[in-house]
């Protein structure tokens, strides 16, 4: 607590500063008009599967805007995802390349469903039959919608804490090419850089010709200026390569779009047991190619999402090794309206995971869901799903997510709640692994509970959750065995989430939130019980902000057998956009201002203060 006070005096005092600076050096004159109508009709999509205003949804879902994704250019996907209630994206912080944990309130990779313009994508090779974030470029990305708590009824059994849906940039009308380069550091805390270590570019060509749009774009990453390790003295180096295009076509009824995307990686990692420097190098690919389609139809809607993904990773240190995995997916969706207030949405999905040597796993899924919506702010949303897995056979999940809004003059009240249930069969990795595998799992259960409210007007977006989820039985790696088991009890967490949005004029704007995380029963790893970001902008006029981003990780256990408790840290960042025209941007970061040294990852780097300068044109 002494920590968190002594950086949040630090940050009013900057605040102030930087205040006083800017206003005997620049008067803004323009005024920044918020639109009432647009806050609170904002549409949304993911937590009923089809588009309803954001009053009327009955999740609090989180929607990250362009404007908002541009101002983290420079920094990486998972940089701007931990910002947001409830999120903790573990590696973040360390050396660029580090292995990421998506922790949505407590959980697993295994229970965070990752989408790409709907497609659901992973890898069966890796332990939770999850995604690697680190192949995705921020410069591909126009929008994000976060949905937080169970949605295995609606998205499948990986998505029994929550859904991460990436929307990628679609063509804008007449040609278009954009340029985006960015140079700074990569250094370890009290680490003097000796160059620029840090760098990445990215080239987007687009067209929109009446109704058919394509766009090509390439994008590149490099850092090397860290070492894995705390003990080390040698960098270890990180290259990214990205290619991805897509062409369309959008007509009156039918909508149709094929992606197809490539992502190479290239770093050196050192060894983990014991934590020293080693010149060990990997090298990762990813291949997709996606397949979207929708047709409207008098009142009701059908489509379809379907993805393939292919991952190759080489390992070359003391025991060399190679990963081959493949990733199936073909999903139906209908969406039909009843009246002006029942609609319904029945889907199926087809998965499917290849890994190695190991046995194909797939699985069926038919659900339907109901949502209500009335004109007197009563809103229902629940659903059923069957599941048919290969191995596990039959289970059935379900949701049932009530909410209702009070309209007043100023504003509008939402109460929500929402009890869910979920299913998450064993991954490949933790079944038929040579060392740690056990085809004696069974899949984990859980079972979600949600109790909030929430208050939106032309300025202000405020919220308070409740969340509980129960595990049983969970999987856990066992540390007597060295291999994947169930664990004997129940694993049960609970928090809460509080969010704060308000613009306060026409300069000045603060986002904030917290999250407390408690663990009931069980073990809860790296996960800290108190967590705060905030985000404070200052806007000298519609062309230029500074930013402050803050964030606070409370004490945590580390992974190791011996559960050593890891000291909370605060760390305050800075960020400076300015708009020279439309076609020209400049951005610039200060990461780890005061240069903290902290841990995230027992044993391995973290990042000190760096610097990042960008520049954005459009030709």
């Amino acid at each position: 607590m002494k920590l968190f006070l002594s950086q949040a005096v630090s940050l009013v005092l900057l605040l102030c500063g930087i205040t006083l600076t800017a206003q005997s050096t620049n008067q803004a004159t323009d005024s920044l008009v918020v639109d009432a109508k647009n806050v609170l009709d904002e549409v949304v999509l993911l937590d009923t599967r089809m588009p309803i205003k954001r009053t009327q949804s009955g999740k609090p879902v989180i929607v990250i805007g362009e404007e908002e994704i541009r101002q983290f250019e420079g920094r990486s996907l998972a940089a701007l995802l931990t910002t947001k209630s409830g999120l903790i994206l573990l590696g973040n912080r360390s050396i660029t390349g580090q292995n990421l944990r998506a922790a949505v309130r407590g959980s697993a990779n295994n229970q965070v469903l990752i989408l790409v313009d709907g497609v659901r994508i992973s890898d069966p090779s890796r332990i939770g039959n999850d995604f690697d974030l680190n192949f995705l470029s921020l410069s591909d990305i126009a929008s994000i919608e976060i949905l937080k708590g169970g949605a295995s009824t609606l998205y499948g059994s990986a998505a029994a804490a929550g859904v991460i849906n990436i929307v990628t940039k679609k063509a804008e009308e007449g040609f278009r090419l954009v340029l985006n380069a960015q140079a700074g550091t990569e250094k370890s805390a009290n680490q003097s850089p000796d160059a620029l270590s840090y760098s990445s570019s990215s080239l987007r060509l687009s067209n929109r010709h009446q109704r058919l749009h394509y766009s090509v774009g390439f994008s590149s990453q490099s850092a090397s200026g860290m070492s894995a390790v705390t003990n080390g003295t040698e960098t270890d180096p990180f290259d990214r390569y990205n290619f991805n295009a897509h062409i369309g076509q959008d007509k009156h009824r039918f909508q149709w779009r094929l992606m197809a995307s490539k992502a190479t990686i290239n770093n050196d990692y050192d060894n983990t047991f014991p934590l020293e420097d080693a010149d060990f190098e990997a090298e990762s690919i990813l291949e997709q190619l996606a397949f979207n389609a929708d047709f409207d139809y008098g009142k009701g809607k059908l489509s379809a999402r379907t993805g393939l993904q292919t991952t190759q990773r080489d390992y070359r240190d003391g025991f060399p090794r190679a990963y081959r995995a493949t990733n199936r997916s073909v999903e139906l969706l209908h969406t039909y309206p009843i009246n002006d207030r029942f609609y319904t949405v029945q889907g199926y999905l087809y998965q499917e995971g290849v890994y190695a040597e190991t046995p194909a796993i797939h699985q069926n899924d038919v659900f339907a869901n109901v949502v209500y919506l009335s004109e007197e702010g009563m809103n229902v949303n629940a659903g059923v799903r069957w599941n048919n897995h290969q191995t596990y056979g039959d289970q059935m999940t379900y949701h049932v997510n009530p909410s209702y809004t009070i309209a007043g003059k100023k504003g509008k009240l939402k109460l929500l709640g929402s009890i869910n249930s979920a299913f998450i069969a064993p991954s490949l990795y933790q079944l038929y692994d040579l060392y740690s595998g056990n085809s004696d799992l069974q899949p984990e259960q859980s079972t979600s509970l949600e109790v909030g409210a929430q208050w939106e007007d032309a300025t202000t977006t405020t919220g308070l959750v409740f969340f509980q989820r129960r595990e049983d039985p969970k999987i856990i790696y066992d540390l007597t065995t060295y291999a994947y088991a169930n664990a004997s009890g129940n694993t049960q967490i609970s928090g809460v989430e509080f969010n704060f949005k308000r613009d306060f004029s026409a300069q000045w704007s603060v986002d904030l939130n917290y999250t407390f995380t408690q663990l009931n029963e069980g073990r809860l790893i790296r996960i800290p019980k108190h967590a705060l970001n905030g985000h404070l902008t200052y806007s000298f006029n519609k062309q230029q902000q500074l930013s402050m981003v803050y964030a606070y990780r409370g004490e945590r256990q580390a992974a190791d057998a011996e559960g050593t408790l890891l000291d909370a840290y605060g760390l305050l960042d800075l960020n400076y956009t300015k708009e020279f025209s439309e076609k020209l941007r400049l951005s610039v970061w200060v990461t780890n201002l005061f240069d903290k040294e902290y841990v995230e990852l027992l044993g391995f780097s973290t990042q000190g203060r760096n610097f990042r300068l960008g520049l954005n044109y459009v030709f």
